[in-house]
């Protein structure tokens, strides 16, 4: 039999040689081989795919760790330093209060001065945490953008660290403008820590003008105390807020007080060729309604031992004013803040007290003011934060008592003199 022959491997029956089947136990006698199942062409590249996704992931948070951030933010931000979160505020103001804006009223003929202040403060408990963050910041650089053809443009100083950075910040950076200063004035801080990160944080400086009326004595009565009260009453029926409004007197006496209690109204004395000055005989109250700037220039208070000679409750500016003969000359008073600068103080119970419940301060110069014969000169019974008040230039002779500071509001007296 051509091929040969071969055992069947299941019933051992003899069978051709080339037999793929045998008769007698019917089963298939081919052999079998195992097949190798191909990998399925779309697994490759997935694995190739994940294995790069791992690769970037990899490398973006190795990226991550070891490249600096740059954080920007309007007005405020919180930033993180070894589990440490602080909160970075801008403002205007004398508190950590974030301000992304602060629009100025401007005068005609005016120039202004403010100061974009930096505070820091810890996020869980809010208390000041401006020189610890400070030992993290490498530099710090301040800018100022705004319009190129402003006529009067804003200066700007670099940041200067404060004396009482839990009370004003830990930086400041002093502005000036005037009323043709163009706005928006955008104020940019940028901080460089030392870890490599970049902190920049932002706020505008908008400019409001507002109307001036001046109101002189040859265009309307105020020679009497009367004419003077009822001029004012007619002011602040008649013009309304924001305008701005200068009362020009003349260099008389007038026999009684007079009381600002509704819209500001600046008062502005003059003096005579007998060198006689405007004067009022009677108290005196400046008490707008808010608090708004109040300015009384060149003018005498003189009384005859009791009573108040001039209250302000209000953002005050006291210049060249003289305060004889009250049981005080000059109480600042309510919760506001109010400076007195080249005045007189003469033969008063209390010549200057201040007694004002808020938190709001301003100029702290008490310049050039002579003290002279008061029973007690400055009684300082409430005074806002604990901002140093500084008496440079001031005179103090032939007072019962020079200052009563019962708190220890802290006070420079370097450079006044003492007879």
């Amino acid at each position: 039999m051509d091929g040969g022959t071969k055992t069947c491997p299941s019933c051992g029956a003899v069978l051709p040689g080339k037999a793929s089947f045998c008769p007698h136990c019917a089963r298939d006698i081919r052999p079998r081989q195992a097949v190798h199942v191909p990998v399925r062409r779309w697994w490759k590249p997935l694995r190739r795919a994940a294995a790069l996704a791992i690769l970037l992931l990899l490398g973006t948070v190795l990226y991550d760790a070891v490249t600096p951030d740059v954080y920007d933010a309007w007005g405020e931000l919180t930033y993180t330093v070894d589990d440490n979160p602080y909160h970075l505020v801008l403002t205007f103001r004398n508190d950590p209060t974030p301000e992304r804006s602060l629009t100025v009223q401007v005068e005609e003929g005016e120039s202004y001065e403010r100061s974009s202040k930096l505070f820091i403060t810890h996020v869980d408990t809010g208390a000041d945490a401006g020189r610890m963050f400070d030992q993290q910041i490498a530099s710090t650089y301040v800018r100022l953008l705004q319009p190129g053809d402003s006529p009067s443009p804003v200066t700007w100083e670099q940041p200067v660290y404060q004396d009482a950075p839990a009370v004003e910040g830990l930086m400041r950076a002093p502005l000036t403008f005037t009323d043709q200063s163009l706005g928006p004035a955008e104020v940019e801080w940028t901080l460089s820590m030392k870890n490599g990160d970049t902190i920049r944080l932002h706020q505008a400086l908008i400019f409001e003008p507002v109307e001036t009326l001046d109101f002189y004595p040859e265009d309307y009565p105020m020679d009497t105390i009367e004419d003077l009260r009822a001029l004012v009453d007619r002011i602040e029926a008649e013009v309304p807020l924001p305008t701005v409004v200068n009362l020009h007197l003349p260099p008389v006496w007038y026999e009684g007080g007079l009381t600002l209690d509704g819209r500001p109204i600046n008062l502005y004395g003059s003096v005579d060729e007998q060198n006689k000055r405007t004067a009022f005989l009677g108290p005196v109250a400046v008490t707008p309604e808010n608090g708004s700037r109040s300015i009384v220039e060149n003018v005498e208070f003189r009384g005859n031992g009791a009573g108040t000679g001039l209250t302000v409750e209000a953002d005050g500016r006291i210049r060249n004013c003289g305060f004889y003969g009250w049981d005080t000359g000059l109480l600042v008073g309510g919760v506001h803040w109010a400076d007195p600068v080249g005045c007189w103080f003469e033969d008063n119970g209390v010549g200057f007290r201040f007694d004002s419940a808020g938190d709001y301060f301003n100029y702290n110069k008490f310049e050039d003011n002579p003290f002279l014969r008061n029973e007690i000169a400055v009684d300082l019974v409430r005074v806002p934060k604990s901002r140093e008040i500084n008496f440079t230039g001031c005179r103090f002779s032939g007072n019962g008592g020079n200052i009563r500071n019962p708190s220890d509001y802290p006070i420079n007296i370097s450079y006044a003199t003492f007879e």
